[in-house]
This record gives structure tokens, sequence and C-alpha cells, in this order.
């Protein structure tokens, strides 16, 4: 027979013993109904988080763009007081050099990024270019400096599309205001305007940079579609060219014709437009001016104001603005 602990009363046959911690209290558990509840509370916690997150998150975005285009636009007054000039907005193409017009530019297969390098800290690079390589045979780089992280139409750097095999080409998420580094007066491309005369309304007045997708064309959806292009920082070819301003393709425009009105977050491969600016912001667009400052830029501004602002000498004044 054994022996009982004195004190201790065994269970009766039947009788749940109920689980004890070590300081002899029950341990209460949690029925089904209650996990539920709690899951549903932490779901309410997080929709309604999620959103602060990502205004917190875009607005650093944000701040980083302005932050790029600031550093694009001491780089362009830099390169343009050390040269001379400003850069070209691009050779003909991307075989061809940039011949017609005498200069610190010429013979070059470059667009007006490339010649930005040196400026932006990107020096090594530049030096890495060749005339001998298609568009300067350093297309493949990613410059941090050109890209935007509100933009999701790039793959880490690179554009998205398929089309033309782009999508092994880095993006410009900023795009150069043709009226102001081609010459609108002859529809020429590969122009260099003189530093600042060219610029009749001010630097301070003049729309030179403005924001672009890296991949962007109405394709139904289909990021290969054969109307889906990219801004390319290296591409001198016509509708690959980082530039705005430009007309349709980006071939030019003649007559200083009004810069089409840009896009705020259009949808990539739907309804957005390769040859205008477009903004993957809310409300509105960030702005490189000619005096190296940054301006957001809203949704509502009036399209003629906006096409004033990027014509660097009509003499017009900007209003709401």
């Amino acid at each position: 027979m054994h022996a009982t602990r004195r004190g201790f009363t065994p269970p009766s046959p039947g009788r749940e013993v109920p689980l004890r911690s070590p300081s002899g209290t029950s341990q209460p558990g949690f029925t089904l109904i209650e996990l539920l509840v709690v899951i549903a509370i932490i779901a309410v916690l997080v929709g309604m988080l999620l959103p602060a997150v990502q205004k917190v998150r875009e607005a650093a975005n944000k701040s980083t763009c302005q932050n790029n285009l600031k550093q694009i636009g001491i780089a362009t007054c830099n390169c343009a007081d050390t040269l001379g000039s400003l850069p070209p907005f691009s050779a003909p193409d991307a075989v061809n050099l940039l011949n017609s017009w005498a200069g610190p530019y010429q013979g070059k297969n470059y667009t007006g990024m490339a010649f930005l390098l040196p400026y932006v800290e990107q020096d090594n690079i530049y030096k890495q270019m060749s005339t001998g390589g298609y568009a300067g045979g350093q297309y493949m780089q990613v410059i941090k400096t050109y890209v935007c992280p509100s933009d999701s139409t790039n793959t880490r750097g690179l554009c998205q599309t398929g089309n033309g095999g782009a999508n092994g080409w880095g993006v410009s998420n900023y795009a150069m205001n043709f009226l102001v580094f081609g010459n609108a007066s002859s529809n020429t491309i590969h122009y260099t305007g003189a530093w600042p005369a060219s610029i009749i309304d001010g630097t301070s007045n003049t729309v030179f940079f403005g924001e672009i997708y890296g991949t962007c064309g109405p394709g139904g959806g289909d990021v290969n579609s054969g109307n889906v292009f990219g801004s390319l920082w290296a591409d001198s070819n016509n509708v690959w060219r980082p530039g705005m301003c430009a007309g349709g393709s980006k071939n030019g425009v003649s007559g200083y014709s009004a810069c089409g009105m840009f896009q705020v977050r259009p949808l990539a491969y739907t309804t957005c437009d390769p040859w205008r600016a477009s903004s993957p912001h809310t409300a509105g667009m960030n702005v490189g001016m000619g005096d190296g400052s940054v301006r957001h830029i809203t949704a509502t501004v009036n399209p003629s104001t906006w096409a004033n602002a990027c014509d660097p000498r009509d003499g017009n004044p900007l209003t709401n603005w």
C-alpha cells in the first residue's frame, strides 16, 4: 500500500484535476473567441496605422527627390560655370556624335544627364564612357542621384520594360527641359545654349528639370508593350531621352511650343504619357529651377502658368505659382 502525502486528498475517479502553477494557482487560458477578438483589434490598429506609415514614408521619399533635384541643379550651375555653357539636351542619337555645334560638348554621343555625371560625384563612371560604346557604353549603371524612391516603375534603378531591351538601362527620374537645353528656335536637339544669357526670364523663374517615370506608356497594362518607353539617363535616341517639353517622341519642338501639362501619378502602363513630365508623388510635382532651388508645383496649377515657367524667354509673369 502506497503512503499518501499528509494533507493530500487523492482525486476521486472521473474528477478533472486543474493544472496548477508552482505557486499553486490555476493557469488561465484564452478561449477561441477571445483570440479572435484580439486578432480583430490588432487588424483594426494596423489598418489605422498603415496610412500614417505610408504618409511618413512618402514624405521621406519626397524629401529625397527634392534633395536629388537640388544636387542636379547645383551640378548644372557648376557644369555651366566650368565649361562656359549649359550641357546639350542630347546628341542626335546613341551612335552619331554631337558635332553640329562647336563647344566643350562636341564629339560625344551623350545626353545632357551624362555630361552632369562629374558634378554629381560620378566622375569615375563618366571617365569610363567612350564614344566607341553605344550611348557612351555605361548605360547599365544606376546613378543614385537620378533615381526617385517614390517611382515604382524602376527595378533597383533599372527600367522595367523589355521593349527595346530597356530593362538593362539605368533610369533618370528627372527630365531636362528641352526649351532650356535644346534649341526650340530651330528645333535642334543637340544644342548648347549660352549661360546665363539665354535664360531671359531669369533662372529663378525658369524650370530646368521636372520629374518623370522611369517606365511609362499606354501599353494597355502590358509593361513590355511596344508603346511603353523609359526615361534613360544615357540614351540619346528619341523616345528614350531623359527629357520633357520636347514634343512627341522627344524629338524637339519648334518655335517654343507650350510645354504639355505634367501628369500626377498616372497609371504607368495604361494612362502614362511618355512625352510629358510625370510625378509619382501625390498632389503635385517637384521641379528644379535654374538657380538651383527646388519647388513643389501643385496638380491644380494653371497649365498656362506651367508653360510660362518652362519657357525661358517668353517674358510672361508667373501667377498662382
